[in-house]
């Protein structure tokens, strides 16, 4: 995976929302993320549709479900463990994770942001699956497989927003 030098936007003021592509879910973080990681699994691409997920790490009490309604399928994760997917009913957009090791934690999906502009990842993780024209930008954490932790991309993300 290659490195590009990249200038980062700042952090938007919180709370920030999102939604599906119908508008059936509405929610909002209210805090600042943990992480902003890209996840390059096969997995991952699959269910994204793309050379890569995109996620933030959200402590769970900081998501304010508003609106919509959720059908639950579960996977195996590339670590191994179970974890549940979180789709609208309405539209069937995959909103977001909830990782069985971690039941304080979301994965949300940053392409359902309303404004997902700032979303640049500051780790990447299982990069020996990454596509041959992969980048990071050059202060990103990069990590094969999952031979870390999460604590270690949560202060990655804490040194580049401080």
């Amino acid at each position: 995976m290659r490195h590009i030098p990249v200038t980062r936007p700042p952090l938007p003021a919180f709370p920030i929302e999102g939604g599906c592509h119908w508008g059936a879910v509405r929610y909002a973080i209210t805090a600042r993320p943990l992480a902003v990681n890209a996840c390059h699994c096969g997995d991952c691409k699959r269910l994204a549709g793309g050379p890569f997920g995109l996620y933030l790490h959200v402590p769970k009490d900081t998501l304010d479900i508003r609106a919509g309604q959720f059908d639950l399928f579960r996977r195996t994760g590339g670590s191994g463990n179970q974890i549940s997917i979180l789709r609208c009913r309405a539209c069937g957009a995959r909103m977001w994770h909830l990782p069985d090791v971690a039941p304080d934690l979301v994965i949300l999906c940053a392409g359902t942001l309303d404004d997902s502009t700032w979303a640049i990842p500051t780790s990447h993780i299982f990069i020996e699956e990454a596509a041959p024209d992969a980048t990071a930008a050059e202060d990103a954490i990069t990590v094969e497989a999952f031979n870390t932790t999460r604590a270690a991309l949560w202060d990655r993300f804490s040194q580049i927003y401080p």
